[in-house]
């Protein structure tokens, strides 16, 4: 029995990346169930966005104060607003998955 979890442990280490990347994808299609649930309920898009970023917010703000404490990431969003234009700071954020996948099969961190 102990052999058994433990290769279920070694599995879980060798494809977690996997895991959490479905995990996401699964957190997306529910969000967008709920998103359409609401709009079909008469939810105004513009209320809806405002209570979803209010939520956010609160659920991510313990994280950010006791673990990061630094917002670099929307910090550069909003400056490279300033620099480019909406446009293109729209359509790269679509792109960041790619460019990290590109750059860690150059620095050989991907299989």
């Amino acid at each position: 029995m102990e052999q058994k979890k433990s290769s279920i442990v070694l599995v879980f280490r060798e494809f977690k990346p996997h895991f959490l990347m479905v995990l996401v994808q699964v957190g997306y299609a529910f969000l967008y169930f709920i998103t359409e649930a609401s709009f079909n309920h008469g939810m105004s898009p513009f209320l809806y966005v405002t209570y979803r970023h209010i939520v956010a917010g609160v659920v991510m703000f313990p994280f950010a104060f006791f673990l990061e404490r630094i917002s670099v990431p929307i910090n550069m969003n909003f400056a490279s607003l300033q620099y480019t234009s909406p446009t293109f700071v729209a359509s790269i954020v679509n792109v960041i998955a790619s460019l990290t996948f590109i750059i860690a099969v150059v620095l050989r961190f991907a299989n």
